[in-house]
């Protein structure tokens, strides 16, 4: 199964993601599953990175990616960053819903803002049910 978690600040701003694990819906390179999810969030980092200009930290490996936005960004960037992950998250929403038994997505709210320097800490960990959002 994929699972998808998303790091929420406490005003819901989505301030990280990671995405792990495989979806065995199909063998390695026949998996529309994974294919999907790759798509959409490859697209959103490339997005962060490379529209935006945003220098997210984070990591990369096979069956996983890791990508957290850095504090105090400026009011233009926060916003374009929401408008990129809010489209991710609808997305993957979509994937989850048609293909329930492979996607997850979980959600922790922080208890920090994207503009404030104190260290994030999550203080809940939440489903969301795809029909949901």
């Amino acid at each position: 199964m994929i699972t998808i978690r998303l790091r929420q600040s406490r005003d819901g701003r989505i301030v990280g993601f990671s995405v792990t694990g495989h979806s065995g819906y199909a063998e390695k390179g026949a998996d529309i599953v994974c294919a999907g999810v790759s798509a959409v969030v490859q697209t959103t980092l490339l997005g962060l990175q490379n529209v935006v200009g945003i220098d997210c930290s984070g990591s990369q490996a096979d069956g996983e990616l890791h990508c957290d936005l850095p504090k105090n960004l400026g009011d233009a960037a926060a916003a374009a960053a929401d408008l990129l992950l809010l489209t991710m998250l609808q997305g993957l929403t979509a994937l989850a819903s048609a293909y329930a038994d492979h996607i997850r997505i979980l959600s922790n709210t922080l208890c920090c803002n994207l503009n404030e320097s104190d260290s994030c800490e999550a203080t809940i960990g939440l489903y969301l049910d795809p029909k949901e959002v």
